[in-house]
């Protein structure tokens, strides 16, 4: 299973991308996440569903990346825990959404 999910809602218009897991060795790696979301219809705004605890500095710096080059809308929403690196990726929506109940956690990073 991996550690993310790429959905198309078709009667919004909207992709839906969920990171709902570790990021990078303990899951897919970020070269897999990005081939996938180059896939999504340009004209789908996405919503990136975030509950993560982090994981690898590398591969999430790159899906940051990746996410700030697309073309489309994208609407990061806090589901629980943006964690470590989880929380840097969810700063690659251009609108960002948590709720009330989530936690957001940033740290500095060790290696």
């Amino acid at each position: 299973m991996n550690w993310y999910n790429i959905k198309n809602i078709a009667e919004s218009n909207t992709t839906e991308v969920m990171i709902y897991d570790e990021i990078g060795m303990w899951g897919v790696d970020a070269k897999s996440f990005i081939e996938e979301i180059k896939s999504i219809p340009n004209n789908n705004s996405i919503l990136l569903r975030i509950n993560s605890p982090g994981g690898s500095v590398i591969d999430g710096l790159a899906i940051f990346d990746a996410l700030n080059r697309l073309p489309q809308k994208v609407t990061s929403r806090i589901e629980g825990l943006a964690a470590s690196m989880a929380s840097y990726i969810a700063l690659a929506g251009d609108v960002k959404k948590a709720y009330d109940n989530a936690i957001y956690m940033i740290h500095n990073a060790s290696g």
